[in-house]
């Protein structure tokens, strides 16, 4: 959608797939929010602290009755964050706006309806922290701008929804992590998107490429995208890769450690985000960790991973056809083929692998990837686009980066 006013979002905070009946809630202060359920309007929310919202209630709105009054905030407690991913966890989250709560197939829909500019000063230090400097916070606010007006994903259709609070979407942690350059991040840069053949971008980004961005149509099922195309990650734009040695060497792009020591680099990620080696990383398992997993994942019985070899890698690294030889306690033979990279990164971790530029070595006792980067890396390279920022460049110099030929522009005051 190309909006010419600041559009109202439904984010789903407790989805139907975390299979919740009930769900507690608090309000920092309650007389300001009323309740309307199907049968009646309570005109002040004057409970206790808390309060157990059960799906036996009925559908229900909850809203704020002064519209002005923007610190106060609705707290949804025990929240998900990072559904199906190696850093999943639960979480308390505050909301601005107002909730509306559904029975979604027997299971509650919690969606937050909230203007859309204080949303996106919300998610820029969910994505990152409030210490990332105030040009990679707008980079990361227009970025998102650009990602859920452009609404080319539609993650979850049958909810009628926006997106959601998580990484499948953009990360949504509420008023908690909002800070003063965060909302004015949202201010500066209020109502910009980028665009591309007079259409907003669907501007996708990870956390780090891990050197080199991909092409889109190599992770999803897309065609090729000009703003989406694979860039090197640091100022030479033509580079010559080794791919021999790519994967254990550290060369000086804009999201190596060579520019920010990993160990330094944790106060900049997000609350929920992991510390760890997000440029190259190593995973290791033996033959019984890894045929444990993994028979779980494709419902047999396997004893014995005899060979994992790469197809087909994108420009990044990243391999997006991948197969693996594998035997079952009946000693037959079998091979399994993944055709994406979601469902590689999906089916080689007990949760989720960090992502799907990797090299296989492999005996008859030991598994071990060797990879590089976090995420898809398609578009924005966040560690990239942080460091390009603590380094001096500028905003459009980063956007123009990682975003090839695509503009800004204003298109709502």
């Amino acid at each position: 959608m190309r909006p010419n006013k600041e559009p109202i979002l439904n984010i789903g905070i407790i989805l139907p797939v975390d299979k919740r009946k009930k769900v507690t809630i608090s309000f920092s202060d309650a007389a300001l929010y009323e309740i309307e359920t199907e049968k009646l309007l309570i005109s002040s929310c004057k409970t206790p602290d808390a309060v157990d919202i059960s799906i036996d209630d009925g559908n229900m709105n909850i809203k704020k009755t002064v519209e002005a009054v923007d610190e106060h905030d609705i707290t949804i407690h025990d929240v998900p964050a990072g559904r199906g991913f190696h850093w999943e966890k639960t979480i308390d989250v505050a909301l601005p706006g107002n909730l509306k709560i559904t029975n979604h197939d027997g299971h509650l829909l919690v969606i937050n309806q909230v203007p859309l500019e204080q949303y996106l000063s919300c998610v820029a230090v969910s994505e990152m922290s409030g210490a990332c400097p105030a040009t990679f916070l707008e980079v990361q606010t227009i970025t998102a701008r650009s990602w859920i007006l452009a609404a080319a994903e539609k993650k979850h259709p049958e909810l009628k929804i926006d997106a959601c609070n998580d990484d499948c979407c953009q990360r949504y942690q509420g008023l908690s992590q909002m800070t003063e350059s965060s909302k004015r991040a949202a201010e500066k840069s209020r109502g910009k998107v980028l665009i591309y053949d007079n259409q907003i971008c669907d501007a996708r980004y990870s956390k780090s490429c891990g050197g080199i961005t991909e092409n889109a149509e190599n992770v999803w099922d897309m065609s090729p995208v000009h703003y989406l195309s694979s860039v090197y990650d640091g100022p030479t734009k033509n580079k010559d890769i080794n791919w021999d040695n790519w994967f254990t060497s550290k060369p000086e792009t804009y999201c190596s450690p060579t520019l920010l020591d990993e160990q330094e680099l944790h106060k900049y990620l997000g609350n929920v985000d992991k510390d760890g080696y997000y440029f190259r990383w190593k995973v290791s398992y033996t033959q019984e960790e890894f045929c444990e997993f993994f028979s779980k994942k494709i419902n047999e019985h396997v004893t014995q991973i005899t060979k994992i070899d790469a197809l087909n890698r994108g420009q990044s690294g990243r391999i997006n056809h991948l197969y693996l030889d594998y035997q079952t306690a009946d000693s037959s033979s079998k091979t399994l083929q993944l055709h994406n990279e979601f469902d590689i990164r999906k089916t080689l971790h007990p949760s989720f692998l960090y992502s799907s530029c990797f090299v296989i070595n492999m005996d008859n006792s030991i598994i071990e990837f060797n990879g590089a980067g976090w995420g898809h890396g398609v578009g924005l390279c966040q560690i990239g686009a942080l460091n390009m920022s603590l380094n001096g460049q500028n905003t459009n110099d980063i956007l123009a980066h990682y975003y090839m030929g695509a503009e800004l522009e204003k298109i709502y005051k």
